[in-house]
């Protein structure tokens, strides 16, 4: 291609994402100089000194994280700036996901007692936690908050834990300049800003070394990739090829993973069904000691376990689906949300059975189980830009609580509501579209003979792509040449496409089969592709290669 039309292809991607022409030079090139100054954030400087006075007063700090990717690579960032300052007084504490759920807990705190800890810290969790903090005050334990979550409302006001610091983006009085990070982002904020005032003999820029964690968290949350976030998706990826972590590197060889082109899909797909894996299927311990661990051999031994438990996670989601997919299958018209649940089914792994879904109907899917104190809880995911939130908000009357961000959420409700809330999501969607909430990414018609490195280049520069910044979809005529299916079991889909000027190109599906493309792909057959364009590194071999979408005769 020349290099016009490849500026045009830059330039028509870029006005898809709706960038004022202000910000192209700052999405294009991410600059860590450019991250907001930490003490912009609520409560930050009274965080900032009350860790300083604990550290130097030698005071036993205790860290609550949630359990999830983004709670555990947290608690990781903590692990590391007390390890490299020398600081032992300090534990840290993942509640179970089955026997504790989400939030600070009484046990947990009454932990922290028994250890004589007069601090706690919370990673991605505790700004609706009004009663524990209260609890955690009685046992003279000071809490800092840190968090990404809403507050809890009640009749128009904002309810707000009595804790000593509660420094979190989503507080109506917050005026920080990006209000959409990951819960690890503000833990890290927090830390930086403990840095800024005191290195506690830590070495200047040190600190960015935990940035792999913060990448990895800010990729498996789904939160937007757009300011700070992309700078923390960049630099996240950046570290995570250089860095020295034991389980980190025990992982990559346990997946033949090439550490030096980790790309932002090996996180989604590889690195968080793991760490997600230790909570659904374990301990969630599991997962903090893989990543924080300085053993090579304890390394070894946890990833060969996390392996271990998400396979046995794969076959119970798999089966979920296919029940999921069976009571579908009886149904005449799908409405435009999908819910689906079952009182026997385990809501951790109710996110996941989402995920399959979304990509089976194409809409946004309510997921849900029963838990083990006999509640009704489930996941959701969405699809093509519907806000979660949003959507939820216009069926608010049928959730118990809900929450969570624009891809991803959570919620709870009654027995008696699950029959009605399929309905109520469905007009709340209608609204929506009404409200023209949802974008559309139209795609761009490519050659197949303009398949090549300069293109690749061109598209890279979007990159990390992700919620908020969908990877490029390009529509492509070309004619079949062999088509077969591949894998261990042969589920998934090869096409070799050939063009007019004689250029092979690789396309492939994950999960679909000759039997059920839907199309023939005989050799010699027109067809019509819609992919993306990837650079895949198996087996240590570059090769440009199309993702499809979908396939269709032309």
């Amino acid at each position: 291609m020349s290099p016009s039309e490849l500026d045009s292809i830059l330039e028509t991607l870029l006005l898809e994402r709706g960038l004022p022409s202000s910000e192209v030079e700052d999405f294009l090139h991410p600059d860590y100089k450019k991250l907001h100054d930490p003490l912009l954030l609520p409560d930050m400087e009274k965080a900032r000194d009350r860790v300083i006075r604990a550290m130097r007063d030698k005071e036993h700090i205790m860290v609550f994280s949630d359990y999830d990717a983004d709670g555990i690579p947290g608690a990781v960032v903590f692990s590391d700036f007390f390890h490299r300052a020398d600081y032992d007084k300090v534990s840290f504490y993942i509640p179970h996901r089955h026997d504790e759920g989400f939030g600070l807990n009484c046990d947990a705190i009454d932990a922290a007692a028994e250890k004589g800890a007069t601090l706690l810290i919370t990673i991605d969790c505790g700004i609706a936690d009004l009663h524990e903090v209260e609890y955690a005050n009685e046992k003279g334990i000071e809490v800092i908050i840190t968090d990404h979550h809403l507050p809890v409302q009640a009749d128009g006001r904002e309810l707000l834990p009595k804790a000593f610091a509660i420094v979190d983006h989503k507080r109506k009085d917050s005026t920080y300049p990006f209000p959409e990070l990951c819960g690890a982002a503000v833990g890290f904020k927090l830390i930086q800003a403990v840095l800024m005032k005191e290195r506690f003999g830590i070495k200047e820029g040190m600190e960015k070394w935990s940035l792999d964690m913060v990448g990895i968290a800010t990729l498996s949350d789904m939160v937007p990739l757009v300011g700070e976030n992309r700078i923390f998706a960049k630099y996240g990826l950046d570290v995570l090829k250089k860095s020295p972590r034991p389980g980190l590197a025990s992982l990559f060889k346990k997946l033949n993973m090439d550490q030096a082109h980790i790309s932002e899909d090996d996180i989604a797909f590889m690195i968080t069904p793991r760490i997600n894996a230790a909570s659904r299927m374990g301990k969630p311990e599991d997962a903090f000691r893989l990543l924080s661990t300085r053993s090579p051999l304890e390394a070894e031994k946890l990833a060969l376990h996390l392996e271990k438990i998400n396979n046995e996670r794969k076959g119970v989601v798999a089966g979920l689906v296919k029940e999921a997919k069976a009571h579908l299958a009886t149904r005449q018209d799908l409405p435009k949300v999908i819910v689906i649940g079952n009182p026997e089914w385990r809501p951790s792994l109710l996110g996941l059975v989402a995920n399959t879904l979304v990509e089976e109907y194409s809409r946004p899917v309510f997921v849900w189980g029963r838990d083990g104190d006999g509640v009704l809880k489930g996941s959701c995911r969405s699809y093509n830009g519907y806000h979660l939130h949003d959507l939820m908000s216009g069926a608010a009357e049928c959730f118990i609580e809900y929450g969570g961000h624009a891809g991803a959420g959570g919620f709870s409700l009654t027995l008696e509501n699950v029959s009605r809330l399929e309905k109520e999501l469905s007009k709340a969607i209608e609204l929506l579209e009404e409200g023209e909430s949802k974008k559309e990414t139209k795609g761009i018609a490519l050659n197949l003979a303009h398949i090549g490195e300069r293109l690749w280049d061109t598209i890279d520069k979007l990159s990390p792509f992700g919620t908020g910044n969908p990877k490029p979809i390009f529509h492509i005529d070309a004619e079949v040449k062999s088509a077969k299916n591949f894998g261990k079991t042969g589920d998934h889909l090869e096409v070799i496409l050939r063009s007019p000027g004689g250029r092979d190109v690789k396309a492939i599906s994950f999960f679909t089969t000759l039997d059920s493309i839907g199309v023939p792909l005989d050799p010699g057959n027109s067809v019509a592709v819609t992919a993306h364009l990837e650079k895949s590194y198996f087996r240590n071999r570059p090769e440009l290669r199309l993702r499809i979408i979908d396939i269709i005769g032309a």
